[in-house]
């Protein structure tokens, strides 16, 4: 009995030194040599959609390489997409804008950019709700667009910017239309104004031509109203607002009514001036916010969403200068700034155009690029419209990927 006691005595003692040594064992964690070794465990969960475990994986290599210029930036890009992916947009912005601020000569600044801009479009909500994402998300691509046009979140971009502007110029209208309901005029006539003015060749120059024309018909601004009805006819015969314009035109100028010279009102988009001299030569109606003229080089400067209406084409910038000869011909037209052309179902985009009336061309360059049926994109060094065939000339062409 006395060597049975003493037995287990021995046993309680062996646990008592045994067990603690089995538990330290399991609080202590090694710690880990390579960062590479992390970076990749972090990855093969990120890539299995396991964000919250890779966060962890990320954290502890930030936490154990702190300074390590490779994988250090890495891991916080990764932290940054997780939250993204986890719809955990709130954080997933600050991340990436403290990121943006830590590393603003990062490699992959344009990506992270380009995230950030995902973050408040996927937070974007309908027409008829506040649209703080959507001015934030427009913001955002506008900038990844413009300061890395050669990288391929430049063209995802543009898709995010189109859809963007979109979704704002349907908001104003949503407002334009209760507030005509309303018979609060004025205040349709400055939500119609704006989409002009800011979201033109949104898609919806058409609506905010009528609202705008109706608008003022309602404050007794006939002579302002015959403008936005005349374009309206004229450019989008086929809109499903054409046919009560027109009939609103046809009243107005049956009773005399005279369009209202180009220097009364304030209309998000008018006639700008009448080229009457010009003839056949020069193939364009042209609309702006404001005109000037420059005498001593024989030029005019059309400026605030200046667009140039042609038969088969549109071009619209946010400048256009039209140089003439001693005859008072258009010679050259100069576009600048988010120059974009629609022509049938193309588009093209460029920084620059010029249109020639010798050459019968319109040559666009810096950032050119075209978008074709079904969402295919293709930049150029040069992009040459030849008005007389049709034909579409690309010069140094460079395909690139579709979009999202």
């Amino acid at each position: 009995m006395k060597t049975k006691y003493l037995q287990l005595i021995g046993v309680v003692l062996i646990c008592c030194v045994v067990l603690p040594s089995c538990a330290g064992k399991k609080k202590i964690q090694s710690a880990p040599q390579d960062p590479a070794v992390l970076y990749t465990e972090g990855m093969v969960l990120f890539n299995r959609g396991r964000y919250k475990e890779a966060i962890e994986i990320f954290t502890r290599l930030k936490d154990y390489f702190p300074s390590d210029e490779l994988y250090a930036p890495k891991a916080d890009i990764r932290i940054a997409d997780c939250y993204c992916f986890r719809k955990e947009y709130p954080e997933a912005i600050t991340r990436y804008t403290e990121f943006k601020k830590q590393h603003p000569f990062h490699a992959d600044i344009p990506y992270m950019e380009y995230q950030l801009g995902l973050c408040y479009y996927r937070q974007v909500l309908s027409k008829d709700r506040d649209q703080r994402a959507t001015i934030r998300a427009l913001t955002a691509f506008q900038n990844v667009a413009a300061n890395y046009p050669d990288t391929v979140f430049a063209q995802k971009a543009q898709e995010k910017i189109i859809f963007c502007r979109r979704r704002l110029a349907e908001n104003e209208l949503y407002i334009a239309r209760f507030y005509l309901r309303k018979g609060k005029y004025a205040a349709a006539e400055k939500r119609a104004s704006s989409v002009l003015a800011k979201y033109s060749a949104s898609g919806l120059d058409d609506q905010a031509l009528y609202y705008l024309a109706f608008a003022l018909h309602k404050q007794e601004k006939d002579a302002e109203a015959l403008s936005p009805l005349t374009l309206l006819v004229g450019d989008y015969p086929q809109s499903p607002f054409a046919k009560p314009g027109g009939k609103l035109l046809a009243s107005l100028k049956a009773e005399g009514v005279v369009a209202a010279s180009t220097a009364s009102g304030e209309m998000g988009m008018r006639e700008a001036r009448t080229l009457e001299d010009a003839g056949e030569t020069f193939p364009f109606r042209l609309s702006a916010k404001k005109t000037e003229n420059i005498p001593e080089q024989n030029t005019i400067l059309y400026t605030g969403d200046a667009v140039a209406f042609g038969d088969e084409i549109t071009i619209r910038a946010e400048s256009l200068l039209l140089t003439m000869d001693e005859g008072n011909i258009p010679t050259e037209m100069v576009a600048r700034d988010e120059v974009r052309i629609s022509k049938g179902e193309d588009e093209l985009f460029s920084k620059k155009a010029v249109w020639s009336s010798a050459q019968k061309t319109i040559v666009m360059t810096e950032d050119a690029k075209i978008r074709r049926i079904g969402g295919i994109w293709t930049r150029g060094d040069e992009i040459t419209l030849h008005l007389d065939t049709g034909r579409i000339e690309i010069t140094g062409a460079k395909p690139l990927e579709g979009t999202e």
